[in-house]
């Protein structure tokens, strides 16, 4: 049993019925359903972008794109009514841990090559390609937006 945010009513998990065993077996079930729908939903993407390459049908870019967000669909849909929770502990703490080491990447990579980009294309040294412009300022943006959510989750847990 846990407690709803922001009030004193308990609530009660589904999977607070079910004993270990079946609490594995679900998890192990609705991953299953997650992971085949993120991925048909991918590779029906890529086939797609190979058919429209052939034969340069618009609409099979479409279909593609739908089945892609389909799968998506799917897969959320997997997380929402998965009576436990699908990731075991071990598997966020990894993930948990990909997410540190990525963001240090993000960081170094933007604090190193921000400023060199900004220096080289105002003095007409270098004039970098749109391409890796848009990755730096993309990787900017990504730190904002993280910053962002952590204050914002920090500001709901004090």
């Amino acid at each position: 049993m846990f407690y709803c945010k922001g009030c004193f009513t308990p609530v009660i998990r589904m999977s607070e019925g079910l004993t270990a065993t079946q609490q594995v077996k679900k998890r192990k079930q609705y991953k299953k359903w997650v992971n085949w729908a993120v991925g048909l939903g991918t590779v029906s993407l890529f086939i797609m972008t190979a058919v429209w390459m052939v034969i340069e049908e618009p609409v099979v870019l479409f279909v593609g794109l739908g089945l892609y967000w389909l799968g998506c669909l799917g897969m959320a849909v997997g997380y929402w009514y998965s009576p436990v929770s699908v990731r075991d502990e071990l598997e966020q703490q990894m993930e948990r841990e990909a997410s540190q080491t990525t963001i240090i990447f993000v960081i170094a990579a933007t604090t190193i090559a921000l400023p060199a980009e900004v220096v080289l294309t105002t003095t007409g040294i270098y004039t970098a390609p749109a391409a890796v412009r848009g990755a730096i300022w993309g990787y900017m943006l990504l730190i904002l937006i993280f910053l962002s959510a952590r204050w914002i989750g920090k500001r709901q847990y004090k």
